[in-house]
């Protein structure tokens, strides 16, 4: 008999993401989570048991849960082929890594009592992808600053999606799937690779066969800010981070693709506004 698997967790300050193909995994799952844990349960494909506070529920694919935190929860019995997406967050992570104000109607809902919705697949399809770009952010074996912002991103366009979802007393209007949404995902994973050489929107553009108007329009729209504005966030958060270690200024003018010191320099003031000197000795002082 095989040992059974071991879940990588996954965590990040407050963020677990699973993915359940398997009854090892399943019981693994009911372990992984602590009680001060929102969690979120989406099946895409198969049905399992599923019991909160004793009682219990026969969960199929397109089913999209809700569970409050400190709420007992357990899966088990699961069909032979399953696919279930589990994500888990703290309130602190949320409110220490939000960008934008949170959709509290949808915190204070998921606070009440368990919820459930039924989801058409192309749905759970669209959930799904975004629960997979957020676990690869989650998972990156190293540091990353990018990954941290596209996670911070992802985790705020989902939230508001659910939001919507479970906004009308429980009547489920349709999911906001629209090509926009899959781009700005395509973007985002774009920009967590290639920032640090890449800072024209035309080159994201041409990788996703838009224009660029099209592709900073429409990720203003779902995220806030436009494709110029995320790269140059980034960029700034990662220039920051290495001006308070002691990497030299014109090294790290080389590795954020900057072609001169003089760029970077300019770059840097016109968005800080102070020379990454002048930064860096008030982050010393400041230490």
């Amino acid at each position: 008999m095989k040992p059974p698997k071991t879940l990588d967790k996954r965590l990040n300050h407050g963020l677990l993401i699973l993915f359940i193909k398997d009854k090892n995994l399943v019981r693994s799952a009911n372990s992984s989570f602590d009680p001060h844990y929102f969690i979120l349960l989406l099946i895409k494909k198969g049905k399992a048991q599923l019991q909160v506070n004793g009682n219990h529920f026969r969960i199929h694919p397109g089913k999209l849960l809700l569970i409050s935190k400190e709420e007992p929860w357990s899966m088990d019995k699961p069909s032979p082929k399953i696919h279930i997406g589990v994500l888990g967050f703290t309130m602190k992570y949320v409110l220490e890594n939000g960008i934008r104000p949170l959709p509290y109607s949808l915190i204070r809902l998921w606070s009440s009592n368990f919820q459930s919705i039924d989801l058409m697949q192309k749905e759970v399809s669209w959930l799904f992808l975004l629960l997979q770009l957020l676990g690869t952010k989650v998972s990156f074996p190293t540091t990353s600053l990018a990954h941290g912002y596209v996670l911070r991103h992802g985790l705020y366009m989902l939230l508001w999606e659910l939001s919507d979802l479970f906004r009308k007393d429980g009547k489920v209007p349709s999911i906001t799937h629209t090509a926009g949404h899959m781009l700005v995902l395509q973007f985002m994973g774009l920009l967590a690779i290639h920032f640090k050489r890449e800072h024209r929107v035309g080159f994201y553009a041409n990788c996703l066969n838009v224009t660029p108007d099209h592709l900073s329009k429409t990720v203003k729209k779902h995220t806030g800010i436009t494709v110029k504005a995320h790269i140059k966030t980034i960029l700034m958060e990662e220039a920051k981070a290495l001006l308070r270690d002691t990497v030299s200024i014109k090294e790290i003018a080389q590795i954020l693709g900057f072609k001169t010191l003089y760029g970077f320099s300019k770059f840097f003031k016109r968005n800080a506004s102070l020379s990454p000197k002048s930064y860096r000795i008030k982050i010393k002082t400041i230490q």
